[in-house]
């Protein structure tokens, strides 16, 4: 063989062991991980419950979740319209994402009744009856269904035995109510009770829309009650800006369950749970499902860390002493 043959056939040699090395070698390396994010959807009842999906947000970052990354996030707010979070629920379902978080109670109602045939995992927080969502053991849940239920409606009563302190001699109370709503029946069967016991009479004046807010707050004005109480409904919740104002200028106090809006919105008072504080709780839930865990066999939970809050500035308008027995339970007062 020539010294140009040999040459060749050296060079060849060497180009195909090259070749084979490099592949041999970058099969032998470990293969990195692709990850695909896990989606949730968040479906709230209207914007208040926006400090929940950042409750939500901080205990998700907490656990190693990064949006983005391991983790898709959608939120859809229907803003209050039920009809609109029915159709919400339903293209929620049809998307068929991770998993589903739904914060209130109208928006979990409306997620498990589109559900009944996809079998999506879901996570509830800040509901406030979980018999409404048709659970009976809140040990084992069942179903694809599991969460976190707050206190704002068996709290009621504790609501009205602070009015009865503020004002000893109250008789009556005025309530907006919503009669579509999923907890109707509780609502009243909660407050009715809590009124019996301290001697009050309820004045009940139904709205279902925003705009049968204005019309019922001129009767509820007329009709003069001591105090006046909101109920845990978005309808109500969501337009303090057509509620609060009116009692301010009759000199009526109030008490909210928002503490994230309640003094801020202009009531009197607040006693209630703070939402970012449950969206955080239900970030464990949701963890535990996103690893494999079935809703069904998660216990339910609750958030009972309820707190009271008083607009000093707004008694001393009304000139209304408040009881040191208040101001020493109150988490917090406001002087301006």
């Amino acid at each position: 063989m020539s010294n140009k043959s040999l040459m060749t056939t050296l060079a060849l040699f060497l180009v195909i062991g090259g070749v084979s090395a490099y592949f041999l070698y970058n099969n032998a390396l470990p293969k990195p991980k692709i990850v695909v994010p896990k989606r949730i959807v968040v479906l709230l009842a209207s914007d208040l419950q926006i400090t929940g999906v950042e409750g939500l947000r901080a205990g998700l970052k907490d656990l190693g979740y990064i949006e983005g990354e391991n983790i898709v996030f959608e939120v859809k707010n229907p803003k209050g319209d039920r009809d609109l979070t029915k159709t919400m629920a339903k293209e929620i379902i049809a998307s068929k994402p991770d998993l589903i978080i739904s914060l209130s109670t109208s928006a979990s109602s409306a997620v498990k009744d589109a559900n009944k045939d996809a079998a999506l995992p879901i996570v509830f927080a800040d509901v406030g009856n979980f018999q409404e969502l048709g659970i009976e053991n809140i040990q084992r849940p069942g179903g694809f269904i599991t969460g976190v239920v707050v206190d704002n409606v068996p709290a009621a009563p504790k609501r009205m035995d602070i009015l009865k302190i503020l004002l000893p001699g109250i008789k009556s109370v005025g309530i907006l109510v919503n009669n579509k709503h999923v907890s109707y029946n509780e609502i009243l069967k909660t407050h009715e009770e809590g009124a019996k016991k301290l001697g009050i009479k309820i004045l009940w004046y139904n709205v279902t829309k925003k705009e049968e807010v204005p019309p019922a707050m001129e009767n509820l004005i007329k009709d003069r009650p001591g105090a006046f109480m909101t109920t845990s409904e978005a309808t109500i919740s969501g337009n303090a800006d057509l509620i609060a104002p009116i009692l301010r200028k009759a000199k009526i106090p109030s008490i909210d369950f928002n503490l994230e809006r309640g003094v801020s919105s202009g009531y009197f008072m607040v006693y209630g749970v703070a939402r970012f504080d449950t969206g955080k709780q239900s970030a464990i839930m949701a963890d535990k499902v996103l690893k494999g865990e079935q809703p069904g066999n998660i216990p339910i939970e609750f958030d009972s860390s309820l707190k009271f809050e008083i607009n000093a500035a707004l008694a001393k308008e009304m000139n209304i002493k408040i009881p040191d027995s208040l101001l020493l339970q109150a988490n917090k007062v406001y002087q301006e």
